[in-house]
């Protein structure tokens, strides 16, 4: 996205393009810190106070339409950049420790009600289906301001 762009959002009430990597990127390492966490939480509060989480590069709403802090493009579109890239660090490093045991436990596990019933393996699901959600999301922003998404492979090349 071009940085004069970075803030961009098709509605007042949608994400901007920088919160759907905030978010996603926030989502995922909760999503594997909280599957990691052997603590069990009984509100979202309470969970949003672990050291795990690596705290948004400003204070902006994660759920509904919010700008970060008026700096310029060049220096948001940096700090999402890191953000999300610390963030998708985290969840890879986390990885090799996860195992088959692991990714059955959590059902039963206290916790906030929109992660009530879930395992352990679906928080992984849940978190690649977020990740594309938000992600399809960002492609619809590049397309609304003319910037051409990155390709999956050199076989589906968008222009």
């Amino acid at each position: 996205m071009p940085v004069e762009h970075i803030e961009y959002s098709p509605t007042e009430n949608q994400l901007t393009f920088a919160q759907h990597f905030i978010h996603l990127s926030f989502f995922n390492v909760l999503f594997m810190g909280f599957m990691m966490d052997e603590a069990d939480f009984t509100d979202f509060e309470s969970l949003m106070q672990k050291d795990y989480l690596i705290q948004p590069p400003d204070d902006i709403n994660l759920f509904m339409g919010d700008y970060l802090t008026n700096q310029s493009g060049d220096v948001n579109k940096k700090r999402v950049m890191d953000y999300s890239s610390d963030s998708f660090d985290f969840v890879i490093n986390t990885f090799p420790q996860i195992n088959d045991e692991i990714l059955s436990q959590g059902k039963d596990k206290h916790k906030p009600s929109f992660l009530e019933g879930h395992s352990n393996l679906d928080l992984i699901l849940r978190g690649e289906s977020h990740t594309a959600h938000h992600r399809a999301q960002a492609i619809v922003c590049l397309r609304m301001k003319e910037a051409v998404p990155p390709s999956f492979t050199e076989y589906n090349i968008l222009g």
